[in-house]
Protein backbone atom coordinates (compact mmCIF):
# COMPACT_ATOMS: atom_id res chain seq x y z
CA UNK A 1 0.00 0.00 0.00
CA UNK A 2 2.79 2.40 0.92
CA UNK A 3 4.68 1.55 -2.28
CA UNK A 4 1.57 2.24 -4.38
CA UNK A 5 1.11 5.61 -2.64
CA UNK A 6 4.74 6.54 -3.25
CA UNK A 7 4.59 5.49 -6.92
CA UNK A 8 1.45 7.56 -7.40
CA UNK A 9 3.26 10.49 -5.83
CA UNK A 10 6.21 10.05 -8.19
CA UNK A 11 3.86 10.01 -11.18
CA UNK A 12 2.17 13.21 -10.02
CA UNK A 13 5.62 14.77 -9.53
CA UNK A 14 6.77 13.81 -13.02
CA UNK A 15 3.65 15.34 -14.57
CA UNK A 16 4.16 18.50 -12.52
CA UNK A 17 7.76 18.74 -13.77
CA UNK A 18 6.55 18.39 -17.35
CA UNK A 19 4.16 21.35 -17.01
CA UNK A 20 6.65 23.39 -14.98
CA UNK A 21 9.08 22.96 -17.86
CA UNK A 22 6.84 25.25 -19.92
CA UNK A 23 6.66 28.22 -17.60
CA UNK A 24 10.08 29.81 -18.16
CA UNK A 25 9.58 29.60 -21.92
CA UNK A 26 6.09 31.17 -21.85
CA UNK A 27 7.15 33.96 -19.46
CA UNK A 28 10.26 34.67 -21.55
CA UNK A 29 8.04 35.06 -24.60
CA UNK A 30 5.63 37.38 -22.76
CA UNK A 31 8.40 39.65 -21.44
CA UNK A 32 9.01 40.86 -24.99
CA UNK A 33 5.71 42.78 -24.67
CA UNK A 34 4.91 43.02 -20.96
CA UNK A 35 6.72 43.68 -17.69
CA UNK A 36 7.64 40.71 -15.54
CA UNK A 37 5.72 41.87 -12.46
CA UNK A 38 2.54 42.48 -14.46
CA UNK A 39 2.84 38.95 -15.87
CA UNK A 40 3.33 37.56 -12.36
CA UNK A 41 0.18 39.23 -10.99
CA UNK A 42 -2.03 38.23 -13.90
CA UNK A 43 -0.67 34.70 -13.78
CA UNK A 44 -1.57 34.37 -10.09
CA UNK A 45 -5.14 35.59 -10.53
CA UNK A 46 -5.73 33.34 -13.54
CA UNK A 47 -4.40 30.38 -11.57
CA UNK A 48 -6.62 31.26 -8.59
CA UNK A 49 -9.64 31.43 -10.90
CA UNK A 50 -8.79 28.02 -12.38
CA UNK A 51 -8.50 26.41 -8.93
CA UNK A 52 -11.77 28.07 -7.85
CA UNK A 53 -13.58 26.57 -10.85
CA UNK A 54 -12.19 23.12 -10.01
CA UNK A 55 -13.38 23.43 -6.40
CA UNK A 56 -16.88 24.42 -7.51
CA UNK A 57 -17.02 21.57 -10.04
CA UNK A 58 -16.06 19.16 -7.25
CA UNK A 59 -18.79 20.65 -5.09
CA UNK A 60 -16.25 21.53 -2.41
CA UNK A 61 -16.41 24.58 -0.18
CA UNK A 62 -13.92 27.42 -0.59
CA UNK A 63 -11.95 28.53 2.46
CA UNK A 64 -8.61 30.11 3.36
CA UNK A 65 -6.91 29.35 6.67
CA UNK A 66 -4.96 32.53 7.34
CA UNK A 67 -3.92 31.27 10.79
CA UNK A 68 -1.81 28.44 9.35
CA UNK A 69 1.86 29.42 9.60
CA UNK A 70 2.80 27.10 6.74
CA UNK A 71 0.22 28.91 4.61
CA UNK A 72 1.54 32.34 5.56
CA UNK A 73 5.10 31.29 4.82
CA UNK A 74 4.07 29.79 1.48
CA UNK A 75 2.30 33.01 0.47
CA UNK A 76 5.25 35.20 1.45
CA UNK A 77 7.79 32.97 -0.31
CA UNK A 78 5.57 32.88 -3.42
CA UNK A 79 5.51 36.69 -3.57
CA UNK A 80 9.29 36.94 -3.13
CA UNK A 81 9.92 34.13 -5.61
CA UNK A 82 7.69 35.63 -8.29
CA UNK A 83 9.34 39.03 -7.95
CA UNK A 84 12.86 37.65 -8.33
CA UNK A 85 11.94 35.06 -10.96
CA UNK A 86 9.98 37.33 -13.31
CA UNK A 87 12.36 40.30 -13.07
CA UNK A 88 15.34 37.98 -13.46
CA UNK A 89 13.81 36.33 -16.51
CA UNK A 90 13.69 39.73 -18.24
CA UNK A 91 17.49 39.75 -17.99
CA UNK A 92 18.54 36.16 -18.67
CA UNK A 93 17.50 33.14 -20.74
CA UNK A 94 14.69 30.71 -19.97
CA UNK A 95 17.05 27.76 -19.58
CA UNK A 96 19.37 29.65 -17.23
CA UNK A 97 16.41 30.80 -15.15
CA UNK A 98 15.09 27.28 -14.67
CA UNK A 99 18.49 25.77 -13.93
CA UNK A 100 19.37 28.42 -11.35
CA UNK A 101 15.98 28.22 -9.67
CA UNK A 102 16.78 24.54 -9.24
CA UNK A 103 19.38 25.42 -6.63
CA UNK A 104 16.31 25.29 -4.34
CA UNK A 105 16.87 21.63 -3.29
CA UNK A 106 20.26 22.52 -1.89
CA UNK A 107 18.77 25.38 0.11
CA UNK A 108 16.10 22.94 1.31
CA UNK A 109 18.86 20.68 2.62
CA UNK A 110 20.55 23.58 4.41
CA UNK A 111 17.29 24.78 5.96
CA UNK A 112 16.36 21.29 7.14
CA UNK A 113 19.79 20.83 8.74
CA UNK A 114 19.91 24.15 10.60
CA UNK A 115 16.25 24.61 11.48
CA UNK A 116 14.89 21.05 11.64
CA UNK A 117 18.15 19.54 12.96
CA UNK A 118 18.09 16.88 10.24
CA UNK A 119 21.36 14.89 9.95
CA UNK A 120 23.66 15.67 7.02
CA UNK A 121 26.08 13.02 5.76
CA UNK A 122 28.97 12.87 3.32
CA UNK A 123 26.64 12.24 0.40
CA UNK A 124 24.73 15.42 1.16
CA UNK A 125 27.97 17.41 1.25
CA UNK A 126 29.05 15.84 -2.05
CA UNK A 127 25.69 16.74 -3.55
CA UNK A 128 26.13 20.34 -2.44
CA UNK A 129 29.57 20.55 -4.04
CA UNK A 130 28.25 19.06 -7.30
CA UNK A 131 25.31 21.48 -7.35
CA UNK A 132 27.53 24.53 -6.75
CA UNK A 133 29.81 23.40 -9.58
CA UNK A 134 26.79 22.94 -11.82
CA UNK A 135 25.57 26.45 -11.08
CA UNK A 136 29.05 27.84 -11.80
CA UNK A 137 29.13 26.09 -15.20
CA UNK A 138 25.67 27.40 -16.04
CA UNK A 139 26.45 31.05 -15.31
CA UNK A 140 30.11 31.02 -16.43
CA UNK A 141 29.51 32.68 -19.85
CA UNK A 142 27.39 35.41 -18.25
CA UNK A 143 29.91 35.93 -15.44
CA UNK A 144 32.69 36.40 -17.99
CA UNK A 145 30.74 39.03 -19.91
CA UNK A 146 28.99 40.59 -16.91
CA UNK A 147 26.16 43.00 -17.53
CA UNK A 148 22.45 42.37 -17.58
CA UNK A 149 22.47 38.59 -17.98
CA UNK A 150 24.65 38.07 -14.92
CA UNK A 151 22.31 40.30 -12.90
CA UNK A 152 19.44 38.14 -14.10
CA UNK A 153 21.30 35.00 -13.04
CA UNK A 154 21.81 36.38 -9.52
CA UNK A 155 18.11 37.20 -9.28
CA UNK A 156 17.26 33.63 -10.32
CA UNK A 157 19.49 32.21 -7.60
CA UNK A 158 17.60 34.42 -5.14
CA UNK A 159 14.41 32.98 -6.62
CA UNK A 160 15.79 29.52 -5.88
CA UNK A 161 16.34 30.49 -2.24
CA UNK A 162 12.78 31.74 -1.81
CA UNK A 163 11.46 28.72 -3.71
CA UNK A 164 13.15 26.47 -1.17
CA UNK A 165 11.11 28.13 1.58
CA UNK A 166 7.96 27.57 -0.47
CA UNK A 167 8.82 23.89 -1.03
CA UNK A 168 9.41 23.23 2.66
CA UNK A 169 6.32 25.04 3.93
CA UNK A 170 4.07 23.58 1.25
CA UNK A 171 5.40 20.04 1.60
CA UNK A 172 4.87 20.06 5.36
CA UNK A 173 1.37 21.45 4.95
CA UNK A 174 0.47 18.83 2.33
CA UNK A 175 1.66 15.97 4.52
CA UNK A 176 -0.95 17.04 7.07
CA UNK A 177 -3.83 17.01 4.57
CA UNK A 178 -6.09 14.06 3.81
CA UNK A 179 -8.13 15.13 0.78
CA UNK A 180 -7.87 16.82 -2.60
CA UNK A 181 -10.24 19.71 -1.65
CA UNK A 182 -7.96 20.55 1.30
CA UNK A 183 -4.96 20.78 -0.99
CA UNK A 184 -6.88 22.77 -3.60
CA UNK A 185 -8.06 25.27 -0.98
CA UNK A 186 -4.50 25.71 0.30
CA UNK A 187 -3.33 26.37 -3.25
CA UNK A 188 -6.27 28.68 -4.05
CA UNK A 189 -5.44 30.74 -0.98
CA UNK A 190 -1.78 31.05 -1.96
CA UNK A 191 -2.54 32.23 -5.50
CA UNK A 192 -5.24 34.68 -4.40
CA UNK A 193 -3.36 36.20 -1.43
CA UNK A 194 -0.05 36.41 -3.30
CA UNK A 195 -1.82 38.04 -6.25
CA UNK A 196 -3.48 40.64 -4.01
CA UNK A 197 -0.17 41.46 -2.30
CA UNK A 198 1.52 41.92 -5.68
CA UNK A 199 -1.15 44.14 -7.28
CA UNK A 200 0.69 47.42 -6.47
CA UNK A 201 3.83 46.08 -8.16
CA UNK A 202 1.87 44.87 -11.17
CA UNK A 203 0.45 48.37 -11.68
CA UNK A 204 3.92 49.80 -12.24
CA UNK A 205 4.14 50.61 -15.95
CA UNK A 206 1.28 48.28 -17.01
CA UNK A 207 0.86 47.28 -20.65
CA UNK A 208 -2.36 46.22 -22.36
CA UNK A 209 -1.73 42.65 -23.52
CA UNK A 210 -2.50 41.73 -27.11
CA UNK A 211 -4.90 38.90 -27.97
CA UNK A 212 -1.92 36.60 -28.47
CA UNK A 213 -0.43 37.67 -25.13
CA UNK A 214 -3.81 37.00 -23.49
CA UNK A 215 -3.83 33.46 -24.85
CA UNK A 216 -0.35 32.77 -23.51
CA UNK A 217 -1.26 34.34 -20.15
CA UNK A 218 -4.18 31.92 -19.86
CA UNK A 219 -1.92 29.00 -20.78
CA UNK A 220 0.63 30.21 -18.21
CA UNK A 221 -1.96 30.55 -15.47
CA UNK A 222 -3.66 27.20 -16.13
CA UNK A 223 -0.94 24.72 -17.16
CA UNK A 224 2.44 25.50 -15.52
CA UNK A 225 0.80 27.31 -12.59
CA UNK A 226 -2.59 25.94 -11.46
CA UNK A 227 -2.21 22.42 -12.88
CA UNK A 228 1.51 21.96 -12.18
CA UNK A 229 1.25 23.22 -8.60
CA UNK A 230 -1.80 21.02 -7.97
CA UNK A 231 -0.02 17.93 -9.29
CA UNK A 232 3.04 18.73 -7.18
CA UNK A 233 0.86 19.19 -4.10
CA UNK A 234 -0.66 15.75 -4.70
CA UNK A 235 2.89 14.40 -4.95
CA UNK A 236 4.07 16.25 -1.83
CA UNK A 237 1.22 14.70 0.15
CA UNK A 238 2.61 11.24 -0.61
CA UNK A 239 6.41 11.55 -0.43
CA UNK A 240 9.06 13.20 1.75
CA UNK A 241 10.02 16.88 1.50
CA UNK A 242 13.34 16.13 -0.20
CA UNK A 243 11.78 13.69 -2.66
CA UNK A 244 9.13 16.27 -3.57
CA UNK A 245 11.90 18.82 -4.09
CA UNK A 246 13.77 16.45 -6.36
CA UNK A 247 10.75 16.16 -8.64
CA UNK A 248 10.82 19.91 -9.26
CA UNK A 249 14.43 19.58 -10.47
CA UNK A 250 13.26 17.32 -13.30
CA UNK A 251 11.59 20.36 -14.89
CA UNK A 252 15.07 21.50 -15.99
CA UNK A 253 15.12 18.84 -18.71
CA UNK A 254 11.77 19.93 -20.14
CA UNK A 255 12.80 23.60 -19.98
CA UNK A 256 15.94 23.01 -22.03
CA UNK A 257 13.94 21.18 -24.68
CA UNK A 258 11.19 23.81 -24.83
CA UNK A 259 13.65 26.73 -24.90
CA UNK A 260 15.45 25.20 -27.86
CA UNK A 261 12.26 24.31 -29.74
CA UNK A 262 10.16 27.42 -29.20
CA UNK A 263 12.60 30.24 -28.44
CA UNK A 264 15.46 29.12 -30.65
CA UNK A 265 17.73 29.42 -27.61
CA UNK A 266 21.29 28.21 -27.93
CA UNK A 267 21.87 25.47 -25.41
CA UNK A 268 25.56 25.37 -24.54
CA UNK A 269 27.46 22.27 -23.52
CA UNK A 270 28.39 23.90 -20.22
CA UNK A 271 24.73 24.68 -19.54
CA UNK A 272 23.69 21.08 -20.20
CA UNK A 273 26.45 19.74 -17.97
CA UNK A 274 25.53 22.26 -15.27
CA UNK A 275 21.87 21.23 -15.39
CA UNK A 276 22.80 17.55 -15.26
CA UNK A 277 25.03 18.16 -12.24
CA UNK A 278 22.27 19.95 -10.35
CA UNK A 279 19.85 17.09 -11.04
CA UNK A 280 22.54 14.57 -10.00
CA UNK A 281 23.09 16.52 -6.80
CA UNK A 282 19.47 16.39 -5.73
CA UNK A 283 19.30 12.69 -6.67
CA UNK A 284 22.24 12.03 -4.35
CA UNK A 285 20.52 14.02 -1.64
CA UNK A 286 17.30 12.08 -2.07
CA UNK A 287 19.09 8.71 -2.01
CA UNK A 288 20.95 9.76 1.11
CA UNK A 289 17.73 10.58 2.94
CA UNK A 290 16.00 7.44 1.70
CA UNK A 291 18.71 5.32 3.29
Amino acid sequence: MQAATTNRGLLFGLLAAFFWGMHSVIVRYLTSDMGGLQIAVMRLFIAAAAIYVILRVLGAGVSINLRDWNFRLAVLSTVVNYIFFHIGLERTGAANAMVLENTAPIFVLIFLYFFAKAPVGWRDLLATAIAVTGVALTVLPDFQTGGTRFTGDLLEIAAGLSWAVFLISSSRAMQETSSTPERLNFLFGIFLCAGILMVPLGLIDPVMPSARDGLFLILLGVLPTALAYYLWYEAAARVSTLSATLMFALSVVFTFVNAGLFLGAEITGAGLIGAAMIVLAVILTSVSKAE
